[in-house]
């Protein structure tokens, strides 16, 4: 595929293109998402469904995004650095709604991130994501290493997965 060169910079083409790829799997199963008008607690999405059956209904999912031009994992679990800030707020477990840390891997160049034809129209590669709820404080300063394991795709079947928990009070 031809390199499309853009006015945007990588950095947040990758934030675009993560976006998409949640926004495509809430899609798939009609799951609602909005983007909160502030990043202060390191909150990029807001997932809410309207599962019913379980003890609390219209469960709700907080995400932080990042993306990573490395291709296709090939580690078990996948090794990712975040800023302190982030790790902090991602693992307070005072929160109303549980948070996650979705990862979303694509292509070294910006050019195979997607392919469409009339038939298809594919993302490359994929996400994962971890909860970091309850996680252990750092003596570190600037940034820690999270790890996913490569069993945690971010799916639409992982997501109602995790609603339900969420409905039901478990942890994710």
């Amino acid at each position: 595929m031809e390199e499309v060169v853009g006015d945007a910079h990588v950095s947040h083409r990758q934030e675009a293109f993560a976006g998409a790829y949640i926004r495509a799997v809430c899609a798939t199963i009609g799951y609602s998402i909005s983007k909160p008008e502030t990043d202060h607690d390191k909150v990029d999405f807001i997932i809410s469904s309207r599962e019913k059956g379980s003890v609390l209904n219209k469960p709700k999912i907080d995400l932080q995004s990042k993306c990573r031009m490395s291709g296709i994992a090939t580690e078990d679990p996948i090794a990712y650095s975040i800023d302190i800030e982030t790790y902090n707020n991602l693992r307070d477990s005072r929160v109303s709604n549980p948070r996650l840390l979705i990862l979303t891997l694509v292509p070294n160049s910006t050019s195979g991130w997607m392919s469409q034809s009339e038939e298809q129209l594919v993302l490359k590669h994929c996400s994962y994501w971890i909860s970091l709820k309850g996680q252990p404080e750092t003596k570190n300063s600037t940034g820690i290493t999270v790890y996913f394991p490569r069993a945690n795709l971010f799916t639409p079947i992982s997501l109602k997965e995790m609603m339900i928990k969420t409905g039901n009070g478990e942890d994710l």
